[in-house]
């Protein structure tokens, strides 16, 4: 929570908790929080619109699995390219170029020019140059906050995402009943041009880096990340798991969507609990890696979503499934604070944007191909089996990091230097 300082006596409560003081960390998270309620949206109401248009499961899958490839393609040039920018300047540009791509959109849906093939373009073009804000983001965190404030910033940092994905399915599913998705979009625009607005605030302290050779500086950030074992251990592991969530979550909606047959409101809401979970487990989440160790908060989730997969193939009850959309929400925000700490406390400033990409494009390889196969068996008649594959999956992760990482079950450890 931010709060003010009323008088002198207060300057030893500033020291401690810098952030809520800290006028550029402060703006850009506002402007970071504009594009994730914006891509929050899109997410919700874009797929639903591509299920209209294709009366298909694949069509809806299609959809989500485009958002993902420009993570996979550009996430480690992406990386290099920002590492070589004045972050300041890559900061505006970026909002900029998300705002002039959402005004496309609203044009063409006034137009009624909107295809399966335009989403998908969209989706990827959109994706695309979202990553390389949030990107940014990590190295504007580093160059803002000291370093003994890095693990809370992150997990501020995910609070928001957490905040936004609480409200976001909800509002855009009210959105869609009262406005369509014309409207909608038309509100999307306005909020990123306000951000590229905003974004212009954002001066951080920073020289520019020295130039250097393109390849060998991507060659520089593979070798980093190679040689920090940890996180490419966890690398692996969030390849299975990341696929395992994507599954889940298309299935989760085709089942609310085409099985129940609810309104785009209530399945806002259903989603909506799974925010609400994650706004919940950020506030403790760093205490609880802190607590329990970087692998345990890693590794313990993964088991835990097995088994709420699992639960989610089992019911069509509507109380329950908001119950372990929840519980989802929740488990997944703990696992996601550990990645993103354990990347945040081992990687260096100066790596940080070409690692970030190369673990991002690794995090995601296994998502566009399983959110398809759902999209699929859902058409076949098997929605039930994309539950059951996003747990099988989780429950392997899990074994490999117990067993063939040798982790046990996460007993504490402290991260290598």
């Amino acid at each position: 929570m931010l709060w003010r300082m009323s008088s002198l006596p207060c300057r030893k409560s500033a020291l401690q908790n810098p952030m809520s003081h800290n006028r550029t960390f402060l703006i850009a998270m506002s402007v970071f929080a504009s594009y994730v309620l914006a891509f929050e949206l899109l997410s919700f109401t874009l797929p639903l619109l591509a299920l209209d248009i294709s009366g298909t499961g694949t069509g809806l899958a299609l959809i989500k699995g485009a958002g993902f490839i420009p993570n996979i393609i550009f996430a480690i040039f992406i990386g290099v390219i920002n590492d070589r920018l004045r972050k300041s300047f890559g900061f505006r540009l970026y909002t900029g170029l998300l705002a002039f791509c959402t005004a496309l959109l609203w044009l063409g849906l006034m137009r009624d020019l909107v295809s399966i093939p335009a989403l998908a373009v969209f989706m990827i073009v959109f994706n695309a140059t979202g990553y390389a804000l949030g990107n940014m983001q990590l190295t504007l965190i580093k160059l803002t906050v000291p370093q003994s404030q890095l693990g809370s910033a992150t997990a501020l940092s995910a609070g928001i995402n957490s905040t936004i994905n609480t409200i976001a399915p909800a509002i855009g599913g009210l959105a869609l009943l009262w406005f369509g998705h014309t409207s909608l979009t038309g509100g999307i625009t306005a909020l990123l041009c306000l951000a590229t607005l905003m974004s212009f605030a954002v001066r951080p302290t920073e020289t520019l880096p020295a130039p250097t050779p393109f390849w060998p500086a991507l060659t520089e950030g593979w070798q980093a990340f190679r040689q920090n074992r940890e996180l490419a251990t966890i690398a692996i592991a969030v390849v299975a798991t990341n696929a395992a969530t994507g599954t889940a979550e298309v299935g989760l909606l085709l089942k609310l969507k085409t099985d129940l047959n609810l309104d785009t409101f209530t399945i806002g809401l259903v989603l909506a609990s799974a925010g609400i979970g994650a706004v919940i487990a950020a506030t403790f989440a760093s205490q609880l890696r802190n607590r329990i160790g970087s692998r345990a908060a890693f590794l313990w989730p993964i088991a835990i979503l097995a088994a709420i997969y699992l639960g989610m193939m089992a019911t069509n009850a509507l109380p329950l499934l908001i119950l372990l959309s929840f519980l989802e929400g929740a488990t997944s925000t703990i696992s996601i604070i550990a990645v993103w700490s354990t990347r945040q406390e081992t990687v260096a400033a100066k790596h940080m944007g070409r690692v970030a990409g190369l673990t991002t494009a690794i995090f995601q390889l296994g998502m566009p191909p399983m959110i398809l196969l759902s999209g699929i068996l859902a058409d076949t008649g098997h929605l039930w089996a994309t539950f059951g594959a996003a747990a099988a999956i989780n429950i392997l992760a899990a074994l490999y990091l117990i067993y063939i990482a040798k982790w046990g079950w996460g007993r504490p450890r402290d991260l290598p230097s």
